[in-house]
Parts: structure tokens; sequence; C-alpha cells
């Protein structure tokens, strides 16, 4: 009798724990992270009141009046990378600046061609990975956005993605969470 009683209170322990570690890790998807020099960043998402802390990743909803969460399996998204070189640094200085999306193979499939009519490449020998170069102009503004197409492949309450910015011996991240729904059956 003792001993089942000990056997189930170290069960309902270790699912209490488990149960606190998701509570944690749902939280925590609902939020991007970053990291940036003193002069160069990727704009954060439209997070805070009205969406005004930045114009980065999936977007804002006006419905929601919120920034965008979640996605629709087989619905083509946009998403939004942001430049931020307030000095503007490298105009003129011949150096390319890439951006690098990293993302999940089953939870995406991205289009090879950026809003700008660029195309993109993959240069490795596995999937998820997408890298885009671009020079003269794009490099002459303080805040330079481009946008790439993403399908949702599969349902995930965590899916991620991370543009990374490099140019001139410099490289920033940003890491952009959302959650992909199955399509909604109206009867």
């Amino acid at each position: 009798m003792k001993r089942n009683l000990v056997l189930m209170a170290a069960l309902v322990a270790v699912v209490l724990v488990l149960s606190c570690g998701k509570a944690r890790a749902q939280s925590a998807a609902g939020e991007s992270w970053s990291s940036c020099t003193d002069s160069l960043c990727i704009d954060a998402p439209p997070q805070g009141p009205g969406g005004a802390d930045g114009s980065g990743g999936w977007g804002w909803s006006n419905t929601a009046k919120a920034p965008v969460s979640v996605l629709t399996v087989g619905t083509a998204s946009s998403f939004t990378v942001t430049v931020l070189d307030p000095t503007v640094q490298y105009c003129g200085s011949g150096d390319n600046l890439t951006i690098t999306l990293t993302y999940s193979s089953y939870d995406f499939t991205l289009s090879s061609t950026d809003s700008r009519g660029s195309l993109g490449a993959n240069p490795f020998d596995r999937g998820g990975v997408m890298t885009f170069t671009y020079s003269g102009d794009f490099l002459c503004h303080t805040d330079q956005s481009v946008a790439y197409s993403f399908t949702p492949m599969n349902p995930d309450l965590y899916a991620l993605v991370t543009a990374t910015v490099s140019v001139g011996g410099q490289q920033v991240s940003e890491t952009f969470p959302v959650a992909i729904l199955k399509p909604v059956k109206h009867r």
C-alpha cells in the first residue's frame, strides 16, 4: 500500500514538472529574440501598443489588433526582414550584405525569389536554408525592408524562422516564432 502511494506521488510529481515545463515553453514561444551590434540590427516584430515596436516578422493583424502569431497550413504568408543600420556605414563601401533564413523544411517551404526580385540560393546540402545577397542601394538606407514568401506545410505550435544578416564582418540575427494550424473546415 505504501509502495503504491509513493509510486502514485512520484507519478503526480513528474506530471506536474512536465506541465510546468510545457507552460514555460508555450509562453516563451510567443516572443522573438535577437542579437544586435552597436551599429547593425534586425527590426523586431510589431509588438507593443498598436504594433509600434517594430516592422519585422509575420506582420500585424488589424483584425486581432496584435502581431500575427498563427499561420495556416497551405496559405502563403509574407515574412519581412528589416535591416537597421543607423549610420549607413556600408553605403558605397562595396560590401555585399547577406540575409540567410533558416527554418524547418517540415514546417515551411520558402520561395527562392524575394519581394525585390532577388534570387536566393541554398549553399548547403540540407533543407531549410536560403541565402539572399544584396548590394548598392540596399545598403544606403537606415532601415531597409525585404519580404519573403513562406508557405506553412504542417501544423506546429512552435515553428521558428531565424533571419541572419552579415555585412562587413558584422553578423546579427533575429528569431521569429509562429504557430502553424490546420485550415478550419467549414460545414
